[in-house]
């Protein structure tokens, strides 16, 4: 006898109808894994496309531009504000090998855009050295602080030129000059491509485990300085965690769907930058007098 109580049955069908639905529903849930994984790897292959049509422009203009005399020895004209009031510090950009002062076009305008005195230091890619480029630094550093009047500078590096901040810090000629230094897929670490051109001395120092890279590793970091290395998940010309330097107290922030070149016109890491930096203490504040709470 069938008892139309009985709970035998519904439970019979209930299972039936959760093992009917398991199939498709598992189905759907790898059809959806396949098409976020397919999506992921084209957002990357077009990355890594721009990249690679980005580094073959850079490479190619570079020649024209040594011949043309674009590589200027003193720093560019990038300031469009001047500092004119002790508000914010004014920013040094300093780019990676054989970049050029307009690789730092987006930047400048959005840091200029809110009151902030840019300048970017140029150098060619060929006879010289991380030590000659930090010696050309401090000099670009002492003559801003003359030329604004203000105490300490801000410091961003891209690649190459993180490296060159790097070596400029660790020599001390810079204590007590500087507030905030940010690197872009600079490789501290070393980058892989770094054997690409052997007879350059200043690539033959980005080799991991290069006597240079090795005193930088080593070198502490002055009291004072705030460091924060910005890296790329993209990155193959210096990957992961070769683009952290070995500063305990550095800050690291990896950003997504970006590649090494990529980083300097990227939305995201522009809006970064202008952050960090015009978000930090102003000459005046900190001049200014700290009185007692008075209730």
């Amino acid at each position: 006898m069938v008892r139309l109580g009985s709970t035998e049955s519904p439970r019979a069908e209930q299972v039936c109808a959760a093992r009917t639905q398991s199939g498709p529903r598992a189905l759907q849930d790898l059809l959806d894994a396949a098409r976020a994984a397919v999506q992921t790897v084209r957002r990357a292959a077009a990355v890594q496309a721009n990249e690679a049509a980005m580094m073959m422009s850079t490479v190619a203009m570079a020649p024209l531009r040594m011949l043309g005399g674009s590589y200027d020895t003193a720093s560019s004209s990038l300031t469009v504000k001047a500092l004119t009031a002790p508000t914010t510090r004014p920013v040094l950009l300093v780019h990676g090998f054989a970049g050029t002062k307009s690789s730092w076009a987006l930047v400048a305008n959005a840091l200029n855009a809110r009151g902030v005195a840019v300048e970017a230091m140029s150098y060619p890619p060929v006879g010289t050295s991380v030590q000659q480029l930090a010696e050309r630094l401090v000099a670009e550093v002492e003559r801003i602080l003359v030329a604004t009047g203000t105490d300490k500078v801000h410091l961003v590096g891209h690649s190459l030129g993180g490296v060159v901040i790097a070596q400029a810090i660790a020599d001390s000629r810079l204590t007590g000059r500087v507030d905030t230094v940010i690197t872009l897929g600079s490789p501290f670490g070393g980058s892989p491509w770094a054997g690409v051109l052997p007879f350059l001395e200043i690539v033959r120092e980005l080799r991991a485990g290069s006597p240079v890279l090795n005193r930088l590793a080593s070198a502490p970091l002055p009291d004072g300085i705030r460091w924060l290395s910005l890296t790329a998940a993209l990155d193959i010309i210096v990957p992961g965690v070769r683009a952290v330097p070995s500063h305990a107290q550095a800050e690291t922030i990896t950003f997504e769907g970006v590649g090494h070149l990529g980083m300097l016109v990227s939305r995201q890491v522009i809006a970064c930058i202008a952050a960090e930096l015009c978000t930090r203490r102003t000459v005046a504040e900190e001049r200014m007098p700290v009185l007692p709470n008075v209730s």
